[in-house]
């Protein structure tokens, strides 16, 4: 359950009052999510869902989010492009926090049973698309999410992420220095993707997308999808993800030659994340953390297999 802030109807009918968007008739929490609280909302004119953004979410980042979808709507790629109010603006406040309404995108998350190599091809061609496009988006924001975060979250969990300072240190010294950049999605999990009669169809949850290397990006997306249940490579999944992301845009050789370091990086990030929301989780919390150990194998795997 994931829906944090409790809003009344009127609160709501008063928030959509400031956009084109007709009169409000039914407002449903949605239970799905981590982060922020959304509502699904009907209104005379059609679907839309609310979002208010929770602690988590750093508010200065959000114009970069909010543009960055916007810039890939207009692109051509799916996506919940924010809705402007009657004053142009995408940010609003409601219950003291800041909040924007999204068009509703159909379809449902992507299950488990969904991930062939067929829809990682897919995916990759999706990724590729949105990579191209990201090159083009000038706003820049450093990821927050990077190596000096992955560091600190370790040295908070003390004993624990003590294990791992040696990868860290290696991922230190030996991270590429420059590689081709654009506004990435880096948190491309299957939940955040939708599909519609058996293909994808969209994605949404843009709140770690920063300026960085595409193809530490395709490594996230590599993690995430690529692996089997119990974390174990599946390289028909894999070898489907690359080939279609490549039909869209080839990698360098530079970029090749770095795919591993980048691999193991991005199952460190999520690795140091998910130790430091176990370590500190609140047990009156909504959402239960993840666990950790998923990242670890993924690590290993990396530390001894090249893919590319």
């Amino acid at each position: 359950m994931a829906v944090y802030t409790h809003l009344t109807h009127d609160e709501i009918k008063d928030f959509i009052s400031q956009y084109s968007v007709g009169e409000l008739k039914t407002a449903t929490g949605i239970l799905q999510g981590i982060d922020n609280t959304n509502y699904k909302i009907e209104t005379t004119q059609g679907l839309y869902v609310l979002t208010i953004f929770e602690s988590r979410i750093n508010p200065d980042h959000l114009p970069y989010f909010l543009s960055f979808m916007d810039h890939l709507s207009q692109s051509g790629i799916i996506c919940p492009a924010p809705i402007q109010t009657t004053y142009q603006q995408t940010i609003g406040r409601l219950a003291g926090k800041p909040a924007t309404l999204f068009p509703f995108l159909d379809g449902r998350g992507v299950e488990t049973a969904d991930i062939t190599p067929a829809l990682c091809r897919e995916l990759g061609k999706l990724l590729g698309r949105m990579h191209r496009a990201g090159q083009n988006f000038q706003p820049r924001l450093d990821n927050p999410m990077g190596i000096a975060a992955w560091e600190t979250r370790l040295l908070k969990t003390a004993d624990k992420g003590l294990p791992f300072f040696e990868e860290l240190s290696f991922l230190k010294n030996n991270w590429p220095a420059d590689l081709p950049r654009g506004a990435v999605h880096a948190d491309l999990f299957p939940d955040n993707v939708f599909i519609l009669d058996s293909h994808i169809h969209g994605v949404i949850d843009f709140y770690f997308s920063a300026t960085d290397f595409l193809t530490y990006d395709l490594a996230i997306v590599l993690n995430a999808w690529c692996f089997t249940p119990d974390h174990v490579y599946d390289e028909k999944k894999g070898s489907a993800l690359l080939e279609g992301y490549q039909s869209v845009r080839s990698l360098s050789d530079i970029e090749k030659s770095n795919f591993q370091i980048l691999a193991r990086g991005a199952a460190m990030r999520f690795l140091a994340s998910r130790l430091y929301d176990l370590t500190f989780h609140d047990p009156n919390a909504l959402v239960t953390p993840k666990d950790p150990s998923e990242y670890i194998k993924k690590l290993e795997f990396h530390r001894d297999h090249k893919i590319i």
